[in-house]
């Protein structure tokens, strides 16, 4: 049993008058997580362009997921999806970094999986920075494989260069999974 069993973990749809307080957590997050394996002018560009309230506004008018992950009551982290055709990609999943290794990160991939599940998707897919080595462990211990890479200009001389993941998804397990009730519609 993981350390998140214990707690009481909630997901959420993010209110548009939320959209500010996820860009504080990114910035946050990202700041952390990112320093050494980006460059900082990079990050912030990043930071200026995917979380602008109104490319998120944009985001949830084209069906775009965004989500809390909260425990106990806290907000810790958050995620967005959305449904292709045969599958979900999953845009964002980020942790408070003082919570990383308790499992959360795992949870909110089931969550995601799960909901992939209740659409029909037959996968899940993502996105992640090929020097981001602890996510890519973390991605292949929830049984994440490879499946391609992704370099792209973004602006500035700068490129996102990122292998693409996979999980395959089933039938949706019984029960939520997700350690109590929450918005997980």
């Amino acid at each position: 049993m993981d350390a998140s069993q214990a707690m009481d973990i909630r997901f959420r749809d993010v209110a548009r008058e939320e959209l500010g307080d996820v860009r504080s957590m990114a910035e946050r997050i990202w700041r952390a997580c990112y320093r050494g394996m980006i460059p900082g002018a990079q990050i912030e560009q990043m930071l200026g362009w995917m979380y602008a309230p109104a490319t998120v506004a944009s985001e949830l008018d084209a069906g775009v997921r965004w989500e809390w992950m909260e425990v106990d009551g806290r907000r810790v982290g958050y995620l967005s999806w959305e449904v292709r055709r045969e599958g979900v990609d999953l845009h964002k999943v980020y942790l408070e970094p003082e919570l990383h290794g308790r499992g959360l990160g795992q949870r909110m991939l089931r969550h995601v999986e799960r909901r992939a599940a209740e659409h029909g998707a037959s996968w899940v897919e993502l996105r992640v920075n090929r020097s981001n080595e602890r996510a890519l462990r973390a991605y292949r211990r929830a049984g994440y494989e490879w499946v391609g890479d992704d370099v792209r200009p973004i602006g500035g001389g700068f490129v996102m260069d990122d292998h693409i993941l996979r999980r395959r998804v089933g039938r949706p397990p019984e029960g939520n999974g997700d350690g109590g009730g929450g918005n997980v519609a």
